[in-house]
């Protein structure tokens, strides 16, 4: 779904850019998932990530940064959260951006 090209971080990055918006993705997770103690839970983290990376691109940025990850849990579902800034990072050129 996402493109792996797309920088995911929990801090901050070493290059310049300029920030272009917030970008935020969900995933739901079914009750019998979380009735088996949610141990699955980090195998939706993957796609977490993927959500966020397709996300970014449709905001045009080339990185999330300063991503919080969140889960709420209820008897019949787990949401997963991820949001973070999105940026885009000067200097890289059009060649770059294609790769």
């Amino acid at each position: 779904m996402g493109d792996k090209r797309v920088i995911l971080s929990t801090g901050d990055i070493r290059m310049d850019y300029e920030i272009v918006d917030i970008v935020f993705a969900a995933q739901v997770i079914r009750s019998h998932w979380v009735r088996s103690g949610g141990r699955e839970t980090l195998k939706f983290l993957s796609e977490l990530n993927d959500k966020l990376r397709a996300a970014a691109i449709e905001k045009g940025c080339d990185a999330v940064i300063w991503i919080d990850y969140d889960f709420d849990r209820n008897p019949n579902v787990q949401i997963l959260t991820a949001y973070g800034t999105g940026i885009k990072i000067i200097g890289k050129s059009t060649n770059e951006q294609e790769k």
